[in-house]
């Protein structure tokens, strides 16, 4: 038999499960927010400013709008802060730009090169252009792999006779852009299925005593959570060793959990890396209601992947 302080625990978290279900109104898991952005750094890649470099990255911007994200331009959100007419940048300057840029928060970078040559062949004077387009999409905060995808060894059409720099510019980035529309509508299937809903028990329901019965965030009597999966860091200042072991099962109870990991903690501090598929609107107001719960006077605070959860003392 429960400890009665253990009872009222898991009866007051299956209710507060139970209310994040049910409670109140569907929170809908919006799109992820996306940029795109060329990394130009090898010298033998098409610079950023090129007309092929410009084709691409509409193609790119336009193929993963009109399959639902929301598509920021690079140099419209971050203009405030960085030179817009920078050439030559490793993917470390576009990740930190990316994190960097507060409005709209942006959740996944799409980072491209293109590699584009004209070989003449050893039998004839033919001249084949080349291009190759590598893509890859990068979790913004938490800088996980999301997928990648090239084209490449494509049979391009000759360029015609006495083809000058004007023609060859035009002719490579018409290719360039079919190209990148491939490269686009895979790299957006790859997303489809990373943010694509999903169902399945909580791995952290079974480890919470008394709230097997609770419907659980992601268990079978939950919906379907869709959305892109986000670390976030929890810090737990002030709490006392009991509260901070219920914050902990009640987090773990919280609708689109995945898992967490204890990073650091203390007689009076505690720290989570915490992965969920709910965005930050919910998990903020989790976390407020939590404290409700818990009748711990405390305040949340939000900046960038952190929140900071204080307990605020009172005689």
């Amino acid at each position: 038999m429960l400890p009665i302080r253990a009872a009222a625990r898991c009866a007051a978290l299956a209710a507060f499960s139970l209310g994040l279900l049910i409670g109140g109104p569907a929170l809908a898991q919006p799109k992820p927010t996306v940029v795109v952005m060329g990394e130009d750094a090898d010298e033998d890649s098409v610079p950023r400013g090129n007309r092929i470099f410009q084709r691409v990255i509409a193609e790119l911007s336009e193929t993963m709008n009109l399959r639902g994200y929301n598509v920021y331009d690079e140099t419209a959100v971050a203009m405030g802060f960085t030179q817009p007419n920078r050439v030559r940048r490793r993917d470390a300057e576009l990740i930190e730009v990316a994190r960097a840029v507060s409005s709209p928060p942006l959740d996944v970078v799409a980072v491209f090169q293109i590699y584009a040559s004209a070989s003449k062949s050893a039998y004839s004077d033919i001249v084949r252009p080349e291009v190759r387009i590598p893509g890859r999409l990068l979790n913004v905060r938490t800088g996980q792999s999301l997928g990648s995808f090239e084209v490449a060894g494509v049979q391009l059409p000759p360029l015609p006779q006495g083809c000058d720099r004007e023609c060859l510019l035009e002719r490579v980035g018409a290719e360039a852009k079919v190209i990148a529309g491939d490269v686009a509508a895979a790299l957006t299937a790859k997303l489809d299925g990373v943010v694509a809903p999903r169902r399945g028990a909580d791995p952290g329901a079974a480890s919470v005593p008394g709230a097997v019965a609770a419907p659980v965030a992601g268990g079978p009597t939950s919906e379907a959570c869709g959305g892109l999966p986000t670390a976030y860091v929890v810090r737990l200042n002030g709490f006392s060793a009991q509260e901070v072991q219920a914050a902990e099962e009640y987090m773990a109870a919280f609708r689109c959990y995945e898992h967490h990991r204890p990073v650091r903690g203390g007689a009076s501090a505690a720290e989570y890396w915490y992965e969920t598929r709910s965005d930050s609107t919910r998990l903020g107001r989790n976390l407020r209601l939590m404290l409700e719960h818990m009748s711990a006077p405390g305040q949340v605070q939000f900046s960038g992947n952190t929140f900071v959860l204080s307990r605020v003392a009172t005689r």
